[in-house]
């Protein structure tokens, strides 16, 4: 069966799963959809009564997830999310009916939620979606006026078109900005959500399973991304990139998994992998 939307992500933490389901459920009644999820573990005993829920099985880094539940995909709407979401009632429905009312092929509604510990986390500002309103972001090859955007819905076959996530960096953060840089620069525009869609749940430094995300970040992620937009004609040379950039990377994140497949979501908090 196609969808008109496919939810995915990378995902770990089996507890949020059937909560999270429940409020995209409430959140998108008037679209089909289907929740496509990537990581170590299996479905929980309800998902798996769901015949819209799917899950593939890998270990690899976030990015590599994230890119293989999007290859997965059959809606014609791409939504990229969380894991530690919850979907706020209505709000992708408006958020698909403003794409379908506005949007072209190429362009993309930036998904604006919030973010805080136990879901605590208020409104963010306006001028938050610009790039350089982040200092990590103002570089010679990002435009000031371009956008940035991590959670999206985005036409599933230009998405493809685009070579989707460059999996070089491990976690999903600087290679979601990098999509939409790329997507601007082939020129998508990028419309904010009139909503908040989603409230996210945060993890300060290393507390929870976020030790290996702080890592990825310091280690491998800002500096590949300052290599490249270090660079003032970087999207010059490089608009797309190859689909197939996850089967580069490694089949076990080593950051995450370093000694053995965990068995469950609470090995990950107790470090036992």
């Amino acid at each position: 069966m196609k969808y008109e939307i496919s939810v995915i992500m990378p995902a770990i933490r089996t507890p949020n799963w059937d909560y999270m389901y429940h409020t995209i459920e409430k959140s998108c009644k008037k679209s089909s959809f289907e929740l496509i999820m990537c990581g170590p573990f299996p479905l929980t005993e309800f998902l798996k009564t769901k015949s819209n829920v799917k899950m593939i099985i890998d270990n690899g880094s976030p990015s590599r997830c994230a890119q293989r539940a999007a290859i997965e995909a059959s809606g014609r709407l791409l939504v990229h999310c969380v894991d530690d979401a919850h979907f706020v009632e209505d709000s992708l429905d408006r958020a698909v009916s403003m794409y379908n009312t506005i949007c072209g092929k190429k362009d993309v509604i930036n998904l604006r939620y919030t973010e805080g510990e136990n879901f605590t986390g208020t409104t963010l500002p306006i001028n938050y979606w610009f790039a350089h309103y982040h200092p990590p972001l103002r570089l010679a090859g990002i435009p000031n006026t371009y956008k940035q955007c991590c959670h999206h819905i985005i036409d599933r076959e230009y998405f493809l078109s685009m070579g989707g996530y460059d999996c070089k960096f491990e976690y999903q953060n600087f290679n979601l900005h990098d999509l939409m840089f790329r997507v601007q620069y082939d020129n998508g525009r990028i419309f904010d959500s009139d909503t908040t869609v989603t409230n996210c749940n945060f993890y300060p430094e290393k507390t929870g399973d976020h030790g290996p995300i702080v890592e990825a970040y310091l280690e491998n992620d800002e500096p590949y991304f300052q290599e490249l937009y270090n660079d003032p004609d970087i999207l010059k040379k490089r608009s797309k990139i190859s689909l197939d950039n996850w089967k580069q990377t490694d089949k076990v994140w080593k950051r995450r998994f370093a000694k053995n497949s965990p068995e469950t979501y609470q090995d990950i908090l107790n470090n036992s992998c």
